[in-house]
């Protein structure tokens, strides 16, 4: 399975709806995925589950202090900043993952985060007296590692589709590759780096789609550094005659 993306949880008091949209219209408009609300748990789970799910597998916990959240003795809020501070104390004091906010003149309240530090040891975006700065902040803070995340997606989704075509050239099912079991002239022309054959059949560079797919897939995943991991799976189909090669190996080995 694809891994889940990381999203940025915003902790707030509904007073401060206004400026909290603010924020999510930025973060929509750099591609940021936020949760916020408990209207974005799933149907029939548990309310406080999903949040304990989304503080503890969020990129970061965005808490929006502010005076109308010190006004208010209860608020579903203080539980979230409660479970954030439970994982943060998990965590290196210097992770950056914990990220207090100021949305107007306030105080940010004294929690215990462990080896005696408070919140107030941890550097807060005060939005109350530079928006346009500490917004711009934030983003730069948040956006490189979700765009490393969205990387990692991406190169994950890559190497399942390659594995996939891969398999079908060694089952011999790929579309247009059957002629593989009869030990096609054209892979064993093209392993020899013939390319050059006239050959009115889909197994060619220019009909076989296989070929294709799997030539650009390799191109990507080698741009993105898949050779450095060393995967035991890892074939390179960049070009025509390494595909050929490929196909008569595969040929090769049915009939030994």
């Amino acid at each position: 399975m694809e891994p889940e993306k990381k999203k940025i949880f915003i902790s707030y008091v509904h007073e401060n709806s206004d400026q909290v949209d603010k924020i999510c219209k930025i973060f929509s408009e750099k591609n940021i995925d936020y949760w916020i609300d408990r209207q974005k748990s799933e149907p029939g789970k548990l309310w406080k589950t999903a949040i304990k799910e989304a503080i503890g597998n969020g990129g970061y916990f965005l808490a929006c202090f502010s005076r109308e959240h010190e006004k208010k003795s209860e608020t579903h809020m203080n539980e979230e900043i409660l479970l954030a501070i439970d994982i943060l104390r998990q965590k290196q004091f210097n992770s950056g993952w914990f990220i207090p906010i100021k949305l107007n003149e306030c105080n940010i309240p004294e929690h215990d985060i462990g080896a005696g530090k408070t919140l107030h040891d941890i550097h807060y975006l005060d939005f109350a007296k530079e928006w346009d700065e500490n917004i711009n902040r934030l983003v730069d803070k948040i956006k490189p590692e979700v765009d490393e995340n969205r990387l990692s997606s991406d190169f994950f989704q890559k190497q399942y589709y390659y594995q996939g075509l891969k398999t079908l050239i060694e089952n011999g099912r790929g579309t247009g590759f059957h002629n593989a079991d009869m030990g096609h002239p054209v892979y064993l022309l093209g392993a020899k780096g013939i390319s050059d054959a006239s050959w009115e059949y889909a197994d060619s560079p220019e009909k076989n789609l296989l070929f294709k797919m799997l030539s650009k897939l390799s191109l990507e995943l080698k741009e993105q550094g898949i050779e450095g991991f060393g995967f035991i799976w890892w074939y390179d189909f960049s070009e025509w005659k390494d595909f050929c090669k490929f196909a008569v190996n595969i040929y090769n080995k049915k009939w030994e």
